[in-house]
């Protein structure tokens, strides 16, 4: 499963790529560090074919320029991406903010964890869910 992770925070970024590297997952790991440049560079993706499929979209809320939302609602808005398989992936808890993601057909919300221990198995849950999953052909 190849990653598109929408970030702002470095730090984040690196505690997922050296945990991913510790647990031996060699996903394909692209970053955006907002929802305008997810956006950008999905829209540009169709074209260029940089992310391949089977793809999905780890989601921050809180970003500067369009955040977690507001990015959803474009994406779903925009036919050649509305199908988008996209997981939370955010510091907020708030109910607020899980409603509106799902309401939006997230696949997933994911409260970013306070350890790397947690993040490691979260990503052996996710690692383990998509190897058992069937994907879409996408000729």
């Amino acid at each position: 499963m190849n990653i598109l992770l929408v970030e702002d925070n470095d730090l984040d970024v690196a505690i997922l790529r050296r945990s991913m590297k510790k647990l031996g997952i060699s996903n394909s790991l692209i970053r955006a560090r907002d929802g305008l440049e997810a956006l950008e560079f999905l829209k540009s993706n169709l074209v260029a074919r940089e992310l391949q499929h089977p793809y999905v979209i780890l989601l921050d809320i809180n970003m500067p320029r369009m955040n977690g939302h507001e990015f959803l609602a474009e994406l779903r808005e925009t036919d050649a991406l509305k199908a988008s398989r996209v997981y939370v992936f955010t510091t907020s808890d708030s109910k607020k903010d899980i409603n509106l993601a799902y309401e939006n057909n997230v696949n997933g919300y994911i409260v970013k964890p306070n350890s790397t221990s947690e993040l490691t198995d979260i990503l052996k849950a996710l690692q383990e869910f998509w190897s058992i999953c069937e994907v879409p052909d996408f000729a």
